[in-house]
């Protein structure tokens, strides 16, 4: 088991990861945790504060400046990150079961998070080579260029705590290989688990002031945003925070990559089989307990057979386990919190305000009494500007609305603020692929609700986001341009 300063993950720690040491927080600066299956506190984790925000960006700008991570050759990094991988697959039963305690993922699916941020260092090994790092260029003028694309410089990686290894893993990965230094921040759900980077880093021998890596509450987080020190911050949040972290690092001119909300609609073509919507549907809006951005949340459906499919649906719906994350047959676990659990529920209780039937769930499961647990939920009857089919729920909630004609369909589809994902179900592969040239979103799936892979780019348009990670792609965010005039040609004016 991974171990750091003589404590074991599974028992806790009070130190946090700062410039390439562990230092203890001030007195104050600590958070409980509460296990979201009991609803009781099991620890008392370390937070960083602004004195830690501070020396963290200052040993960060030091290392990008002076040190040597930025003058290693780029595959002299990928090693180093690639034991850092290593060390994080060892370990990922240790940190994902720390996970599963604080935010309530089942088991599965809090390991496989541990192991996706390893698998961020396996894939970019794969194709960084062929990158564009250099490229020759000859201008109009006939001048001989060379265009470099350099480390952008000091980056703060701020995660939210749905997803935080894979996440974190989608930024620190390419940021680091390109030479950048980071300032990773995690939610206060996350501050032991996330620490994992942390013991990682100093596995693999990173140099010192090249990461740091805590928790922090909005006021801290507010301050690395703002601090003249950084040069870039990329930030996976909802669109509200986004906007204020894009309004922050204006003044400064700060990089942002911006990877935010969804409401993402599926639109059920009329010749689509009910067995595929069975198999499709439910874990696209149930998948990480419905806490995911890029969640199928809208089901766009045929009027005239809107009745045989939301039946459908909620028969294999009503199939899913929901129980202790650390049981094997558990599809579904507990919201992350009590005020997750509590939006959830408000978003439920204002659908049946506006005029909106629960077809299924809704409510605690029963027989569980304790814990932040909600039935996946089906929701009709509502309009299309509803606020359940208009707003973000992040909990296991499916809205049915039907349309008339396709035209209807692709209108309500885009007919939200958001832009992340999109789903066409049908037999017709024309047609599927007529509508899907229609959405406006970074990921149109047909046939499926939601795929991640990490060789393909992922973000949004409209208020989903700005840039995009995953792919070769996701190396872009961290990296400037640079054009090398070759040819000593003086500038001639002409007329």
């Amino acid at each position: 088991m991974a171990e750091a300063e003589g404590q074991m993950v599974a028992a806790g720690r009070d130190k946090i990861y700062v410039g390439g040491r562990w230092a203890a927080p001030a007195p104050h600066e600590h958070i409980d945790l509460v296990d979201p299956s009991t609803e009781q506190v099991f620890t008392r984790a370390p937070l960083g504060g602004a004195d830690a925000v501070d020396e963290a960006v200052r040993a960060a700008r030091a290392a990008f400046d002076s040190g040597p991570w930025p003058r290693m050759s780029r595959a002299e990094r990928m090693d180093v990150l690639l034991s850092l991988a290593t060390y994080l697959e060892e370990h990922a039963a240790e940190y994902g079961e720390q996970l599963l305690q604080e935010i309530g993922l089942p088991r599965a699916f809090a390991v496989g998070g541990v192991l996706g941020a390893a698998g961020h260092a396996r894939y970019l090994e794969s194709v960084y080579q062929d990158y564009p790092w250099t490229e020759h260029r000859q201008g109009v003028t006939g001048v001989n260029t060379l265009l470099v694309r350099a480390a952008i410089g000091v980056v703060a990686a701020i995660v939210p705590w749905n997803a935080p290894f894979s996440l974190a893993g989608s930024k620190l990965v390419p940021a680091l290989l390109a030479g950048c230094t980071m300032v990773l921040k995690a939610s206060p759900l996350n501050a032991l688990s996330l620490l994992a980077f942390g013991d990682a880093a100093e596995h693999a021998g990173l140099p010192q002031g090249v990461l740091s890596v805590f928790a922090a509450d909005t006021k801290a987080s507010e301050r690395l945003v703002r601090h003249p020190g950084v040069d870039k911050i990329a930030f996976t949040g909802s669109d509200v925070t986004g906007a204020a972290i894009a309004a922050a690092a204006a003044p400064l001119f700060k990089r942002v990559t911006l990877e935010l909300g969804g409401k993402s609609a599926g639109i059920v073509l009329p010749d689509t089989s009910l067995d595929r919507l069975r198999v499709a549907v439910p874990p696209a809006f149930t998948l990480n307990n419905g806490q995911a951005c890029a969640a199928m949340t809208r089901l766009l459906v045929p009027r005239d057979r809107a009745k045989e499919i939301t039946t459908a649906v909620a028969e294999e719906v009503g199939r899913l386990v929901v129980g202790d994350p650390r049981d094997a047959g558990t599809d579904i676990g507990p919201l992350a919190g009590k005020a997750q659990y509590e939006r959830v529920l408000g978003f439920i209780a204002s659908a049946r305000d506006e005029g909106g039937r629960v077809v299924f769930g809704g409510e605690r499961p029963d027989g569980i009494t304790t814990g932040y647990y909600v039935q996946p939920t089906i929701v009709d009857g509502v309009k299309p500007d509803a606020r359940i089919a208009q707003e973000e729920v992040f909990g296991p909630v499916l809205t049915v609305l039907p349309y008339d004609d396709l035209d209807e369909a692709v209108a309500i589809a885009n007919g939200t603020r958001y832009g992340l994902s999109a789903a066409v179900f049908g037999e017709d592969t024309d047609q599927l692929n007529a509508v899907g040239k229609r959405l406006r979103s970074g990921s149109v799936h047909f046939n499926n609700g939601f795929t991640v892979d990490i060789g393909i780019p992922f973000g949004g348009f409209k208020a989903s986001g700005v840039g995009r990670e995953f792919g070769p792609e996701g190396i872009d965010p961290y990296v400037e341009s640079k054009a090398v005039f070759l040819d000593g040609k003086p500038y001639v004016a002409r007329p």
